[in-house]
């Protein structure tokens, strides 16, 4: 046994299996306490969006899915207004990005209040867009907009302009996403 104890492969294996077992234990335990329930990410994004925390009702949180142009994640209800999460599609290396949009009916028109940048995959130039790329989406009567044909372009042509040069992908994504809210409101709405 001391033979045993004695071997250098015998220790380095003891020395690593120690570090496993403390790093899996303290890995563990972090998980418990810095977990975030998916209910908890919904209520810190509604009060981003709304500077408090607000009540909501879940109208669906079923995918709706838009060809190729992105998806509509979750819809929610908060007093009166919609708010949206949703994915674009046709980003930088095939990446993503998603939006929360919050809609608010004004005059019986459904108007883009605000856009916020959820989380995005693949796009390395989101930092250089800004919230002054997501400034330009609040528009009115956005259902109008969809039943004429009519939605957001990041290249330059329609109502958007070219946000950052050399950003066009990173910007198709990030528009993606806003247009399958605004083909969600022209089909439902």
């Amino acid at each position: 046994m001391n033979k045993l104890k004695n071997n250098i492969w015998f220790k380095c294996i003891s020395i690593l299996l120690c570090i496993a077992l403390i790093s899996g234990g303290l890995l563990a335990i972090l998980n418990d306490l810095l977990y975030v329930s998916p209910e908890e990410r919904t209520s810190r994004a509604i009060s981003k969006i709304y500077n408090e925390q607000k009540e909501y009702k879940v109208i669906t949180e079923e995918e709706i899915e838009y060809n190729s142009v992105g998806k509509i994640n979750k819809i929610y209800e908060i007093e009166g207004d919609l708010l949206f999460q949703s994915t674009g599609y046709n980003g930088y290396k095939n990446g993503t990005i998603t939006v929360w949009v919050k809609i608010v009916l004004e005059k019986d028109s459904y108007n883009i209040d605000k856009v916020l940048l959820e989380s995005y995959e693949k796009q390395t130039l989101m930092s250089k867009l800004g919230d002054s790329f997501y400034n330009k989406f609040e528009i009115t009567d956005v259902t109008e907009k969809y039943k004429n044909g009519e939605s957001f372009t990041p290249n330059g042509s329609g109502e958007m302009s070219n946000p950052v040069s050399g950003a066009t992908y990173s910007a198709t994504a990030g528009t993606n996403a806003v247009n399958t809210v605004i083909k969600w409101l022209g089909e439902n709405k």
